[in-house]
């Protein structure tokens, strides 16, 4: 009998917390890293992680990595913003530029006011749309380095693209 009545018991325990948890289906939690959308725009999860995708590329090459143990002196640039967003952070992009490759140890990050330097990091993120029949929306953004020395040869260029998707919405 005490077995009829634990079993019992559990079973409506947990029909109760499972009906409470239905009239909440739609609203989860969310795997940062997933870095979900509903629009097909730039989120801040988004910028910084590809900021940091790009940063990590350049720092992986064979040019960077041949520098060894000299660090050479460079500057990030000011980033242009080239999309039809101009309300994206460029500071934030470049925040994560900077620390990314501060944290690197690879060279010696200079201001860019700074007069004496071996090298300039000039960086542009650039956008193109494209637009479905029914209101689909595909959005490319593409995040570019440019190596530049001194007197101005360009001696690497790394880049990425992200695409976003947003589907038709669907009304009854």
């Amino acid at each position: 009998m005490k077995k009829i009545l634990l079993f019992t018991l559990s079973f409506t325990l947990i029909a109760c917390s499972n009906s409470h948890l239905g009239g909440q289906s739609r609203v989860a939690i969310l795997d940062d890293s997933s870095r979900a959308h509903l629009q097909a725009e730039l989120t801040m999860a988004d910028y910084t992680a590809f900021a940091e995708k790009v940063t990590n590329k350049m720092l992986r090459s064979r040019l960077v990595q041949s520098w060894g143990k000299k660090r050479p002196r460079l500057i990030v640039g000011r980033l242009v913003n080239n999309t039809d967003n101009e309300s994206i952070r460029m500071q934030d992009i470049y925040d994560r530029i900077t620390e990314t490759i501060l944290s690197s140890g690879l060279v010696r990050l200079m201001d860019p006011s700074a007069t004496s330097f071996d090298y300039v990091v000039k960086t542009e993120l650039s956008s193109t749309r494209q637009y479905g029949n029914n209101g689909e929306e595909l959005a490319y953004y593409k995040l570019e380095f440019k190596l530049f020395k001194i007197d101005g040869e360009m001696v690497g260029q790394w880049s990425d693209v992200l695409p976003l998707g947003k589907a038709s919405r669907r009304f009854l």
